[in-house]
């Protein structure tokens, strides 16, 4: 499940529904939104492939719900920005949706829950640079979240994604962390992405 258009921040969901709509992407009609995509999407590989040169990442927090509990990582929701012109569901399940195989106990975080950071970074001409940055304050919280999309025991529920700083960008590498300052831990991962040749 990948929830969509969730910030909290009404400038910064304003800020992001722009940059996407300067992509020629439609919003939909109900804010927040959810995608569906196939389960096999999901990856903890170090390096994906896909089709055409306009794909990108996006940091988000996820949710992985089992019978006794809720554990919390961070992903990346790699979408095709030229499908998502004319269908941003199809543009989802075209990418693969990468998490780290690492993840905390919601019960160990919640009470600190809008101090926890996410944040992205491409590489440009082999220069790391910060591409996204924010608070959990700026997106839903995740019990409301899992209530407005009806999560089940099962679900993987990736948040929606922050702002980008400077604009959507296209990289071959893709780095992604949160962050907990409370209790001084963090989550990273790094993939590579590789652009699959195009034979008629």
């Amino acid at each position: 499940m990948l929830a969509g258009y969730t910030g909290r921040d009404k400038v910064a969901l304003m800020n992001h529904i722009e940059e996407l709509r300067k992509l020629g992407v439609k919003v939909p009609e109900r804010i927040p939104t959810c995608y569906y995509v196939s389960p096999y999407l999901l990856t903890s590989q170090n390096y994906i492939e896909v089709k055409g040169k306009e794909t990108s990442g996006e940091v988000e927090y996820v949710a992985i719900i089992s019978k006794d509990s809720i554990h919390l990582t961070v992903g990346s929701d790699h979408t095709d920005r030229e499908l998502e012109k004319s269908s941003v569901s199809k543009a989802k399940q075209i990418c693969p949706k990468i998490i780290p195989r690492k993840a905390w106990k919601y019960e160990e975080i919640k009470d600190h829950w809008d101090d926890i950071v996410i944040r992205s970074f491409i590489i440009d001409n082999y220069k790391k640079r910060k591409y996204q940055e924010a608070s959990l304050k700026q997106i839903m919280r995740l019990e409301d979240l899992l209530s407005e999309f009806n999560a089940q025991e099962g679900d993987v529920l990736f948040s929606g994604t922050i702002p980008t700083i400077g604009g959507i960008s296209y990289s071959s590498v893709f780095v992604f962390e949160m962050h907990d300052p409370v209790l001084d831990r963090k989550i990273s991962y790094k993939y590579q992405v590789k652009m699959l040749p195009d034979i008629e």
